[in-house]
Parts: C-alpha cells; sequence; structure tokens
C-alpha cells in the first residue's frame, strides 16, 4: 500500500470514528432549536426547496450521499422518490434505517454502507444526486465529483453543499480573521525552526475536515461539467470575539434569522458569508 493510500485510509478512519460517535447528535439536531442546529435544518430546507421546483418524475432515480440520520432521506422518500441513500459509517445506515420506519418509507428507501470516491453504480444511472455536508471531509474532492459526474445522467441534477471559508463568523472575529491566521501560522513556523516552539504537523492524525471558497467551489464545478442554476449562502452565527461568544443562544438565533432575510434578499456581503454554501446544477452533457 502506498503511504498516499495509507494516508488516506487513516484519515478516513478518522472522520468514520468522529460520525460514529457523534450519531447520536445528528439524530437530535434536525430537531433542535440551538443556532447551529437550526442552520442545518436551513440548509435541509433550501436542498427541498429545489428539488420541489424540478418537478421531477416518481420514477427517477435518486442517491443521497452522505444520508447521516436519514432526514432528507425520509423528506425525500415521503415525496414519492424511492431512495439509494449510503454513508460510510454503520451507525448512520442504522440511523436512517430506523428513521424510515418510524416515518412509514422504508420501502421507499435502501440505506448501505458507501464511498463517494467509489460509487458501486453504473454510469448515468441517477437523476438526482444529493450529498449535503460531505465535501468538507474529503481529501481529494475533485476525485468525489467524478464520481458523481459519472453516475450523474446527462440533464440530470446535484445538489451539494460546502463549508463556507468565508462565512461572516470567521471575518468578524480576529482571531480567525483569514489574514491574521496567515501571519499567525507565519509566526509559528519561525518559532518551531528556532526550536522556541514544538513542531506540530498538521498531517498527521489530523481529520480532513476543509471550508471551501464559493468562487473556488463554483469554478470547480463549471469545469467539471456542471452548470449551476442556484445557489444560496445560510447560517450566520455563532459570532465571537477572539473565541468568546458574543451573544445567548435566544439573541443569537434572532440574529442569524435577521441576516438570512439579507442573505435571501441577495443584499451584498451576506448572499456570500453564510457558513453553509447550497448549490444546484445540472449536468449539460
Amino acid at each position: 500500500m502506498t503511504p498516499a493510500k495509507t494516508k488516506n485510509n487513516r484519515e478516513q478512519k478518522l472522520v468514520d470514528e468522529l460520525f460514529d460517535n457523534q450519531a447520536t447528535y445528528w439524530r437530535d439536531t434536525y430537531k433542535a432549536k440551538d443556532i447551529q442546529a437550526i442552520i442545518y435544518q436551513q440548509r435541509q430546507m433550501v436542498a427541498l426547496k429545489y428539488i420541489d421546483g424540478l418537478a421531477l418524475s416518481k420514477s427517477a432515480h435518486v442517491l443521497e450521499i452522505g444520508c447521516g440520520a436519514g432526514f432528507m432521506t425520509t423528506a425525500l422518500a415521503k415525496r414519492g422518490f424511492t431512495v439509494e441513500a449510503i454513508d460510510h459509517v454503520q451507525a448512520m445506515i442504522e440511523l436512517t434505517q430506523e428513521h424510515a420506519r418510524q416515518e412509514g418509507v422504508k420501502n421507499r428507501i435502501k440505506a448501505h454502507i458507501g464511498d463517494i470516491n467509489e460509487l458501486s453504480y453504473e454510469d448515468q444511472f441517477f437523476n438526482l444526486i444529493v450529498a449535503l455536508g460531505v465535501f468538507p471531509w474529503l481529501r481529494d474532492s475533485q476525485r468525489a465529483l467524478t464520481e458523481v459526474l459519472r453516475t450523474l445522467a446527462a440533464g440530470g441534477y446535484v445538489i451539494l453543499s460546502i463549508d463556507n471559508a468565508y462565512r461572516l463568523t470567521t471575518l468578524l472575529d480576529p482571531l480567525t480573521f483569514p489574514p491574521f491566521a496567515l501571519i499567525r501560522f507565519r509566526v509559528r513556523k519561525k518559532l518551531e525552526k528556532k526550536g522556541l516552539l514544538a513542531s506540530w504537523n498538521p498531517s498527521i492524525d489530523t481529520l480532513p475536515y476543509k471550508q471551501h471558497s464559493i468562487r473556488e467551489f463554483n469554478k470547480n464545478l463549471n469545469e467539471a461539467g456542471l452548470t449551476i442554476i442556484n445557489s444560496t449562502s445560510v447560517g450566520f452565527g455563532p459570532f465571537s470575539f477572539f473565541g468568546h461568544y458574543l451573544f445567548s443562544e435566544r439573541l443569537g438565533t434572532k440574529i442569524n434569522l435577521k441576516l438570512q432575510v439579507y442573505a435571501d434578499k441577495r443584499y451584498p456581503i451576506f448572499r456570500t458569508t453564510g457558513s453553509q454554501y447550497i448549490v444546484l446544477a445540472t449536468k449539460t452533457h
């Protein structure tokens, strides 16, 4: 096994362990009222709104990648679709199956272990592929995108999301403001080189989590042969200053909802600075 593959396997194991340990969190978060839960709920609502606008036939082949606890999966099944649902973590598959039973749609859902990097489906099979919250955890997003496109039919649709690198919460906190973060990184490297600070290698036993630039992500989608139909930025909070939260959960939730109104109306700044970016695109050929 090559060093690169060994590293990828180690990173995937870390991601799997994280989501296995957090399975109950994802089971509960789509019903919770805290600000982070509300943001995830907003992300799902945007995706479902996009899907409802497509007016797809109920016989359409639908795949959800990273089904998690199954809330999106069951929402699709309730709309009359038969859904292939995959995840890399067995605990998530079990939660999806249980949620499908509770919602009375288990006969419309086929949930099983799967890998976005090696999809076990024939070429151009699906009319709709949904992958929310998946791309931030991929070491090689281009490989995953290639697999998604391979299994997507011409004229088919994808709904993807990324964690926005230039979210408002990051830009307003001096601790995370990108130029300052770069300066801190360079200072740390100099101190490490002089032996004044212990060396830290982020590539060892570190989760492959990544935030993406909206502009760069859109560029990658276009270059891959996807045409963007619609996109939305959601999630404003929790806000912090030097890592300390500024507002109570209740006030933070109100601020998030108010700023979301501005984002939905496409106001400058707010339309591209939500923590989550959701895009609807179609395969042009």
